[in-house]
């Protein structure tokens, strides 16, 4: 995912300089979106708005930890889709819809649908509080924006979507060569030469840090490789189109085979954040929803209020 834009990056000075004007334009900017993956989601509006609402107050209590090398929209949905599985205690929230392929078919619970909430070291290494887990974070996440990175500007588009069956809907070897048209052993040599391109830039960017158990899990290419590499993707979201990538395709002037990456991501692989970034373009001419903003504003207003008030 890109970095934090310019525009973000002028909203969160405000924001940290407790700007009232700077918050209202960023939850007015990203509040459709998240309500549209919320809804996607989550039966009830009411408590889909609620969840909305709830991350947004998790922002501001967060934005101390905010980290710039991340968007903000893949931070706040990071927070959002959190508070969706808290929602649901222990029920899965895929974040694209071959998931349920990937689920339904392995015998191995390392290549289902990743559950923030599960008990699994491994699975939830990203979320560990202790050092030594962020790093191993950081590094992996590093390797994928690289990795990722360099396949996108040689428009390395068919291999992306094998990796992206792989890593983000964890699906089996066999399962993508079906879906892709390929042979099986192919899709076996792009996932292993996508290992070593990952393995070898976490050793070249690793330098001095000090990472220690958590880490020989990817080093090693242990049997937990796959989950911590699609637990850090769902976070991170290496693959997604920009969203005004995502505009030029709904109105017909992305240029193959951009065209063809992308309706695949957001029909075939069914990205559930891009699809909610599709459905808010969508509806952007349309009445946000009554006093969404409004409830908000007041629920975060104790966060610009002065020190001594």
């Amino acid at each position: 995912m890109p970095e934090l834009s310019q525009a973000d990056q002028y909203l969160i000075e405000q924001i940290r300089n407790k700007n009232s004007a700077g918050w209202s334009q960023l939850v007015e900017r990203y509040q459709g979106r998240l309500l549209a993956f919320a809804r996607g989601k989550i039966n009830r509006r009411e408590d889909a708005e609620d969840l909305v609402q709830d991350t947004f107050i998790g922002f501001l209590q967060s934005l101390p930890r905010f980290r710039a090398e991340l968007s903000l929209e893949t931070f706040l949905f990071m927070i959002l889709r959190r508070k969706i599985i808290d929602h649901f205690r222990g029920k899965n929230s895929r974040a694209c819809s071959l998931q349920d392929l990937g689920q339904s078919n392995s015998d191995d619970s390392s290549r289902s649908g990743i559950d923030i909430a599960s008990d699994d070291p491994t699975a939830s290494v990203y979320v560990s509080r202790d050092e030594q887990g962020e790093a191993v974070r950081t590094l992996l996440a590093k390797a994928l924006d690289e990795v990722v990175g360099e396949m996108q500007r040689n428009e390395n588009l068919r291999d992306l979507q094998i990796i992206e069956m792989l890593f983000y809907a964890n699906l089996r070897n066999k399962d993508a060569a079906k879906i892709a048209g390929i042979d099986e052993k192919h899709v076996a040599l792009i996932k292993h030469r996508v290992l070593n391109q990952l393995k070898d830039a976490v050793t070249r960017n690793r330098g001095g840090s000090k990472i220690g158990a958590g880490a020989h899990f990817f080093l090693d290419e242990s049997a937990g490789t796959d989950s911590m590499i699609s637990a850090v993707w769902e976070d991170r979201r290496p693959t997604c189109p920009k969203r005004s990538t995502i505009g030029r395709f709904e109105l017909k002037t992305l240029d193959s085979p951009w065209r063809e990456y992308v309706d695949f991501h957001l029909n075939r692989l069914g990205c559930h954040f891009c699809q909610a970034n599709l459905e808010d373009l969508r509806k952007q001419s349309e009445a946000p929803p009554p006093d969404m903003q409004q409830k908000i504003m007041q629920s975060t207003i104790g966060f610009f209020r002065p020190q001594n008030a």
